[in-house]
């Protein structure tokens, strides 16, 4: 097996644990801070597994939320924090699940759910490679270009 593809395996492994990130961990304070009571699947603390929300979450965040959160300050930070990389990845894993609001386990994530998910983390490492490919090459450009 050629190491990308041993690496691509792995990336998904159903044992592999996604676990929240700085990124994810504000998101998540964002959201939990519109809404009236806690959320047990929120990621609290780095150590924390990012776990997908059940389908129709959107609708149960709405009648938890704030009566002074509007409804666009929702899908934002809702937006903002299933589109995170980190949420996309465990949405990606072999065999994974998705959770209800309380934390227990809602029902499996779909092959089409698990397949865009994992398009949209390859694209983004893809592009997050080419960057620092890019900004390796900066330097001597710069240094080419002013004729030293």
């Amino acid at each position: 097996m050629s190491d990308k593809r041993k690496f691509s395996s792995n990336l998904w492994s159903a044992e592999r644990k996604i676990l929240a990130r700085a990124f994810e961990l504000k998101a998540a304070q964002e959201l939990q801070s519109l809404l009236r009571e806690k959320i047990a699947v929120l990621p609290e603390t780095s150590s924390d597994q990012i776990k997908p929300f059940q389908i129709g979450a959107h609708d149960l965040f709405r009648v938890s939320a704030l009566a002074t959160t509007s409804l666009a300050d929702l899908k934002v930070a809702l937006r903002r924090y299933t589109s995170a990389t980190g949420y996309q990845m465990a949405i990606g894993l072999d065999e994974s699940v998705r959770y209800r609001l309380d934390g227990s386990v809602d029902a499996p994530v779909s092959e089409d759910n698990r397949e865009h998910a994992r398009t949209i983390v390859k694209r983004r490492f893809a592009k997050m490679r080419q960057s620092q490919a890019g900004a390796k090459d900066t330097p001597v450009r710069e240094r080419t270009n002013s004729g030293t």
